[in-house]
């Protein structure tokens, strides 16, 4: 019979004990909230942030702008080559009389 060594090694696992948890070193988490602050703080405090801003809202609406411009242009040029290709086929109807 072969031996089952999954089985094996799943039982010794099982009765080791369970390993410790490191702790945290003594002010890491001082460190640690000291170091966040600080740097909100810095970031908050930028002076470009408000240009930055403004400049974001005026491209977005330039570019709602443009994507109308676009459709109102290529709207109209589907009803003019509609209405070019009703003339065409109206003048080969009226040639064929």
């Amino acid at each position: 019979m072969k031996p089952d060594y999954w089985r094996r090694l799943v039982r010794t696992a099982r009765q080791a004990p369970p390993a410790a948890r490191p702790e945290m070193p003594f002010g890491f988490d001082q460190r640690l909230l000291a170091g966040l602050r600080g740097q909100k703080a810095v970031s908050e405090s930028l002076p470009w942030n408000a240009l930055l801003r403004g400049a974001l809202a005026c491209s977005a609406a330039v570019m709602l702008l443009a994507l109308c411009a676009n459709f109102w242009t290529t709207r109209a040029a589907d009803q003019n080559a509609l209405a070019a290709a009703d003339s065409v086929v109206t003048l080969s109807l009226l040639q064929s009389r």
